[in-house]
């Protein structure tokens, strides 16, 4: 029998590493498809197969990703996402610094956040919400 308020506190935390997972996978797709050359036909079947809906998927992921990292506040490695994913959306859209930091900034984020959340699923989720013995 699944003991029901643990199983609840941990869905809450696997969504929100959930959200940001799908984020940083976004952001890799996007940086690698913007990295390698191609045509201009082939940009733009891509852009609308691909790009549209991953981008709609991410920016609601995005959404509930930094929403339920603000109410889950005492666990910091959401909240390290949380900012992590802000100033990755500033960045995207002010375009402030040098052009290599701006082409870059889509595989730091892509790789931190795939790491963060890789980290919670395979080792932290396990010692953060054990599963009891049926004894």
């Amino acid at each position: 029998m699944v003991n029901a308020p643990n199983f609840m506190y941990r869905s809450k935390y696997d969504l929100a590493y959930g959200c940001f997972l799908l984020c940083g996978v976004s952001a890799l797709v996007m940086g690698v498809a913007g990295a390698i050359p191609m045509d201009p036909g082939t940009a733009g079947v891509l852009g609308f197969l691909v790009a549209i809906p991953l981008a709609l998927a991410s920016l609601a992921a995005l959404v509930v990703g930094v929403v339920l990292s603000l109410l889950l506040w005492r666990h910091w490695p959401l909240l390290l996402l949380s900012g992590m994913t802000v100033l990755f959306v500033a960045e995207i859209i002010a375009e402030v610094g040098p052009a290599a930091f701006y082409n870059a900034a889509p595989f730091l984020y892509g790789i931190g956040s795939l790491a963060i959340c890789g980290i919670w699923f395979s080792v932290l989720r396990g010692k953060t919400f054990p599963v009891p013995s049926n004894e």
